[in-house]
């Protein structure tokens, strides 16, 4: 059959659906900022790859710095390159897209099946999305919001098996010009093994054809579904590779006080903090730094360095009021950690340097189990010893230090984890496994 028509469907709904799309060299950059976190709401769509798997990562990190995640889309199917992008650290999937073009091998009972609206299937589906490994309150609330964004774009209609008072599982039917797409089937765990999946899947496939529609669907090329499709009449028409790069369980993580949310920053949010720090940090005749890196500031090096945080060295960005002002740095040992910070001029003087370090010693001591925070100031910023002290550090010593080719002291602190009591309410979310 032709794929045509599939084809345009889905490149409209992509399109109709995201917040902004960008008209790449290689593809489509297809940018929901406002769902940053769903990975089918952002990616980089190519029709056809032309170019090699570094080129499209390349480019799909650049329309995608709004998000954690990479996401490279080969809508023909590209299995050449799967070999290269997982070199480069991407995940690779393979979807078959499936045509409707025979009768069903039987048909099965649909009476228990009902067009429900979405609404009523947002409390189920946020708590399968919690149950999930990856799941917390914040991503089911976009992968909601998503789903909303959807429905807008393009006439859908939920339908769901109930038994007695309860849904049981739900798909949705889109359609539009002749073309329909099921998608999202879904049979929750207590009620599989009992038909629902084929009655939820053969009653939207009835209300697609009533229209004439052309239907189709998707699935995993190696996931079981796709045989129950094929026994009710799909058909391989296509396939799209998708390669995705997933982001660390640290971007998840967020430590929040009175008046910030400490959190690793996108690739965007990066820039603007580079802004921040170009405005001013420190009086220029004085570095407070060890490594004088303000002295000749890059935008490039500055957002590599501040998104670069591994395991065991984070970079936390500090927001305030939802705006970038500082990072508040954290390296973590087996048995101890050290801390370093800045905060933008315009931010400094109002405690917030404080609440900064209480927040990374609470996730140290509480959660990464360090014994000992080590820290420390050029002599000459009495901010951050001012900081140390209200925290209860110890001067443990001194080295000399040589920033600007100078020797200068450095006073060396340190404060033993059972004598850390934080000035400030702490709370730590998003605490993922690391390995």
């Amino acid at each position: 059959m032709e794929r045509a028509p599939i084809d345009d469907f889905r490149r409209r709904l992509q399109r109709a659906a995201a917040d902004r799309t960008i008209d790449l060299p290689n593809g489509t950059a297809i940018i929901t900022d406002s769902v940053p976190d769903v990975y089918d709401a952002n990616y980089l769509s190519v029709e056809s790859a032309t170019a090699g798997a570094g080129e499209l990562a390349a480019e799909a990190e650049a329309a995608l710095e709004t998000s954690h995640h990479c996401r490279v889309i080969v809508e023909d199917g590209s299995p050449g390159l799967a070999d290269d992008f997982a070199q480069l650290g991407f995940d690779g999937v393979a979807h078959l897209v499936l045509a409707h073009m025979t009768p069903p091998d039987r048909r099965v009972d649909t009476s228990a099946i009902r067009e429900v609206a979405l609404d009523d299937l947002t409390t189920l589906r946020t708590e399968a999305n919690l149950r999930e490994p990856w799941g917390d309150p914040a991503i089911a609330a976009q992968l909601n919001d998503a789903k909303r964004l959807v429905a807008a774009a393009v006439p859908t209609t939920f339908f769901a098996a109930v038994v007695g008072d309860e849904i049981a599982g739900w798909c949705e039917l889109r359609r539009r010009d002749g073309v329909a797409q099921i998608e999202d089937v879904e049979v929750l765990e207590g009620f599989r093994g009992r038909g629902f999946g084929r009655a939820i899947v053969q009653h939207a496939l009835d209300e697609g054809l009533r229209a004439g529609d052309l239907v189709y669907l998707e699935a995993l090329a190696d996931d079981w579904p796709r045989e129950l499709y094929a026994k009710l009449g799909f058909t391989v028409v296509g396939r799209r590779d998708v390669y995705t790069r997933l982001p660390s369980p640290l971007t998840r993580l967020r430590l929040r006080t009175p008046r910030l949310e400490l959190r690793l920053a996108t690739r965007a949010e990066a820039r603007r903090l580079f802004a921040v720090a170009a405005a001013g940090i420190h009086d220029p005749e004085m570095m407070p730094f060890e490594i004088p890196w303000t002295d000749s500031l890059d935008e490039a090096d500055f957002v590599a360095h501040v998104t670069g945080s591994t395991a065991h060295s984070l970079r936390f960005t500090a927001f305030h009021d939802g705006d970038p002002v500082g990072v508040q740095g954290l390296d973590l040992f087996p048995d101890w950690a050290t801390t370093g910070s800045w905060l933008g001029a315009a931010h400094q003087g109002r405690g917030l340097g404080t609440e900064m370090r209480a927040a990374v010693l609470t996730y140290a001591f509480d959660v990464r189990d360090a014994m000992v925070a080590r820290s420390g100031a050029i002599q000459g910023n009495p901010q951050s010893l001012g900081v140390s002290r209200k925290l209860g550090y110890e001067i443990v010593g001194a080295h000399v230090v040589s920033p600007r080719g100078e020797p200068v002291d450095h006073i060396d602190v340190e404060l033993r984890r059972d004598r850390f009591r934080s000035p400030v309410p702490v709370t730590v979310d998003g605490v993922r496994p690391l390995a």
